[in-house]
């Protein structure tokens, strides 16, 4: 029977944790795009089933908010399921469980694409007939983060073929690892991520250089930080970002 609403379990291990031994944010947003690749499998519209029809999935914007951050060798629950279609976007919601407590929830926009033109198709997903759970939407959406000319160069990375997705474009996560990557070792060390949102504005592929640019972070305990990534070779930026970090330990 097909479900609209799946749940699939992870372990907290070593493929997902962080240097403070808590499940990572790049971690856990493979763990959300693992889930969402399963259930739409699932529903009939996975990999090999979009490119049937010449189609893929491509993430537009995702949303995340962590109440808490689970440790090395905690059990999660992950809970998903699609909003109703309305229009081109397809809205995912998820829910991070463990030990019977929610931690965690996340939104996240797809958009179907034509693999070839990369362009929408003229016939989209509401056609489709998409298996979707028609209560239960979490108040939670995530918002345009519009690009900037105020941030400031922080960090340069060149793509290879290490970060590039069945898609052949650099994958989502890829993306949130340039940020960590980028941000000062010290951060690490005394912050947690309480929030992150993220806007993808364009694909980039192997021999692109990317600047990822900031705004220079706060003083304050908890600060609000933009991001985004900058195409070297036309000036355009690829991805948008912001993230709200806490103290260490207020995780």
């Amino acid at each position: 029977m097909t479900s609209a609403i799946w749940t699939e379990r992870y372990a907290v291990n070593t493929l997902v944790v962080n240097g403070q031994k808590r499940l990572g944010l790049v971690g856990l947003l493979k763990i959300l795009q693992d889930v969402a690749w399963i259930h739409g499998d699932h529903l009939g519209h996975g990999f090999d089933a979009m490119m049937a029809r010449g189609w893929i999935w491509v993430l537009a914007r995702q949303k995340l908010v962590m109440g808490d951050w689970p440790t090395w060798g905690d059990v999660l629950s992950v809970r998903t399921w699609v909003r109703p279609i309305e229009g081109v976007l397809v809205m995912r919601d998820t829910e991070i469980w463990s030990a019977g407590r929610k931690v965690g929830e996340s939104v996240a926009s797809w958009l179907v694409l034509d693999a070839a033109t990369r362009r929408p198709p003229k016939t989209g997903m509401r056609k489709q007939g998409i298996l979707a759970r028609d209560d239960g939407a979490l108040d939670l959406a995530p918002a345009r983060i519009a690009p900037s000319d105020d941030l400031a160069p922080l960090a340069r990375f060149r793509v290879h073929t290490s970060d590039l997705d069945a898609n052949g474009h650099v994958n989502n996560v890829r993306y949130a690892q340039w940020i960590l990557d980028a941000a000062p070792a010290s951060a690490h060390r005394t912050r947690v991520v309480r929030d992150y949102e993220v806007n993808f504005l364009a694909e980039t592929s192997v021999g692109d250089a990317v600047s990822v640019e900031w705004d220079g972070g706060g003083a304050a305990a908890t600060d609000a930080l933009r991001f985004q990534g900058r195409r070297e070779a036309d000036g355009r930026v690829v991805f948008a970002a912001r993230l709200q970090v806490v103290p260490a330990t207020a995780a």
